[in-house]
């Protein structure tokens, strides 16, 4: 666990929190703000995800990364742009 997961998770917390204040107020601009802050909490998540992947695991890493880049690069190229 990393400081990306921890952050994410209490940023989804304060985002449910928000939306369950919102819902019992009936303030939808906390409950938008609340949702908000749940997506980006669980965006944050991700990352932390894909960094302990990355950490334990930098071949397959370095492997999924080439591959992506490759495949960018072709897209890139088939569209006409210079690179």
């Amino acid at each position: 666990m990393n400081i990306d997961t921890l952050a994410g998770e209490g940023t989804d917390l304060k985002g449910k929190f928000k939306t369950s204040l919102g819902d019992a107020t009936g303030d939808s601009k906390l409950q938008q703000d609340g949702a908000a802050d749940q997506l980006s909490g669980n965006v944050r998540k991700g990352v932390g995800a894909v960094r302990d992947f990355a950490k334990r695991q930098p071949v397959a890493t370095a492997a999924a990364a080439a591959l992506f880049g490759f495949g960018l690069l072709k897209t890139l190229r088939s569209s006409g742009a210079r690179v």
